[in-house]
């Protein structure tokens, strides 16, 4: 539960950075046009007076905005693989949580009185703020603001390219223009949210692959449902890959190589965590003081 609340927070987070960084591709007015979209603009047009492509010049544009943002990213992968081995590291306590839980849930379901069953919900409280404790004590939670963060930071730049490239002004050429003489770049393509999905695909099975997540005792159908919600990105991508012009897909594509690259710097400098195997992790589920425990001695 606590896993999905987390999401569900990232999520809406994102789509609240959406909404408030200009709402619109079309909108060429406001905060957010003028502090980022319009420079990223005008910054595009530049790089095409040198290469004398617009399709090289989106590729040069993305590198640059993707290497720019990559130390936050990498300090995300730093924090995502700490959380992973307090995770490890947790887990040996959080099984005797879980079976305090387990117990405190079935003495919850046999109780009949209102008082019986107040003290078995008091008693699940008290256990699940010892999970959270525990947790903390590790460093087992990526979800917080720390992990977070680097994510936020590189959004409205990237959103701000992907709305130059959607509603071009002073890099209007690009509307007519081609790509390897082979891609449209200013109408809608049917081979270029293809090769994006490929790509995306490759992307989220390396990831899964080389930054495995830890599966929590009890989380184990969470875990299998996060799994799948990471296989969404290549097929939204894809869908929305066929709506705008092409000129975007090109952005996601270059986008989606340079984190498979990212992925494998990412993995370089923050191997998972693997626990050694010959020193098997002993614990005492006696060592264990639950806050209820503590208040039924007193």
């Amino acid at each position: 539960m606590l896993k999905l609340k987390k999401l569900f927070a990232l999520l809406l987070g994102f789509a609240g950075v959406f909404v408030l960084s200009g709402c619109s591709p079309q909108d060429r007015s406001g905060t957010f046009y003028d502090t980022f979209v319009k420079p990223m603009d005008i910054a595009l047009s530049k790089i095409h007076e040198y290469t004398g492509s617009w399709g090289w010049s989106i590729v040069i544009i993305t590198l640059i905005i993707r290497l720019l943002v990559l130390p936050f990213m990498l300090n995300n992968y730093k924090i995502q693989n700490k959380a992973r081995k307090g995770q490890e590291l947790a887990r040996p306590e959080l099984e005797v949580i879980q079976a305090k839980q387990k117990a405190a849930r079935e003495k919850e379901a046999r109780a009949i009185s209102n008082e019986e069953k107040m003290q078995a919900r008091s008693e699940l409280m008290e256990i699940q703020k010892e999970q959270f404790a525990i947790m903390k004590k590790y460093g087992a939670n990526p979800m917080s603001l720390g992990g977070c963060l680097p994510l936020f930071i590189p959004l409205p730049f990237l959103t701000a390219l992907f709305y130059t490239l959607s509603n071009p002004l002073y890099s209007a050429g690009i509307i007519d223009s081609t790509f390897l003489g082979i891609f449209n770049l200013g109408t809608r393509s049917y081979t270029l949210p293809v090769i994006a999905f490929i790509v995306y695909a490759i992307q989220t099975r390396l990831s899964m692959k080389m930054m495995p997540q830890v599966t929590q005792p009890g989380q184990e159908q969470m875990q299998q449902q996060m799994k799948l919600m990471q296989w969404l990105s290549p097929v939204m991508i894809t869908i929305f890959s066929f709506w705008v012009a092409g000129a975007v897909a090109v952005y996601y594509i270059v986008g989606g190589l340079f984190l498979i690259f990212q992925t494998y710097v990412g993995h370089a400098l923050y191997p998972p965590y693997v626990p050694e195997k010959q020193k098997k992790q002993t614990f005492d589920p006696n060592k264990v003081t639950l806050v209820s425990n503590k208040k039924k001695r007193k």
